[in-house]
């Protein structure tokens, strides 16, 4: 069984995650929590390969020699800065980003045979590819868009935290509102697209999780137990 979560950065996805993750072990079912873009795919690797180079570049620059005039080396400041373009180059290219999609589908159908098929675990996204989408919009319509949205593997459950910008900049503050209006419209359309999506506008948690809980026993009933509510952590 696949779930999925999306929605803008402080909507909740690691909490309702965490309450779904303890529900399923109470029940002695196994899982396996997966973030989209530290864990699977080309993505993710790329990522890795950006915080090494970051490393790299400070270790550098906290071990550079002084210059007998007094002054520092150079090198450093040219390794810091070069680890920052790729960084920006790896992350922010939406052309990359869209190109590799295919291949970063490819390799998740490999992790869902292995944790759903062969160890029988219910696999758990924090983020999906439809965050993915997102991240790759230009806030405009997209036939690229809709193909990638066509070959993405259709969870069993694909919950849509929707929080206002407003919301989400009061609780993180990582990103600007226009950026977070943004990205607030691109789900929307995304989300508009697939055929029924579990779309909470504003949950509590109790209300998030026992919706999830009743969406994952409509999903696959012969699964459950025949509770309709998980217990309060």
């Amino acid at each position: 069984m696949l779930v999925t979560f999306s929605g803008l950065d402080g909507a909740g996805k690691s909490t309702v995650i965490g309450d779904l993750v303890a529900a399923l072990r109470s029940e002695g079912r196994r899982c396996a929590v997966r973030h989209m873009n530290d864990d699977v795919g080309i993505y993710a690797y790329l990522r890795r390969l950006r915080d090494a180079l970051l490393r790299t570049a400070v270790a550098g620059a906290l071990h550079t020699t002084p210059r007998p005039d007094g002054g520092q080396r150079a090198p450093a400041t040219r390794v810091r800065s070069a680890a920052r373009r790729v960084r920006n180059a790896l992350l922010w290219s939406r052309t990359l980003r869209r190109l590799i999609y295919p291949l970063d589908v490819v390799i998740f159908l490999a992790y869902r045979l292995y944790h759903e098929g062969m160890r029988g675990r219910v696999l758990i996204m924090d983020r999906y590819f439809y965050d993915t989408l997102v991240d790759v919009s230009d806030g405009r319509p997209s036939a690229w868009l809709r193909l990638l949205e066509r070959i993405t593997p259709t969870p069993d459950v694909a919950v849509f935290l929707d929080i206002t910008p407003e919301e989400s900049y009061a609780r993180k503050g990582e990103h600007t509102m226009e950026y977070l209006r943004r990205r607030g419209r691109a789900y929307a359309e995304l989300f508009s697209w697939l055929p029924s999506p579990l779309h909470l506008r504003r949950p509590g948690r109790i209300e998030a999780r026992d919706a999830v809980w009743s969406a994952l026993q409509r999903a696959r009933p012969l699964m459950w137990n025949g509770r309709s509510a998980w217990e309060s952590p």
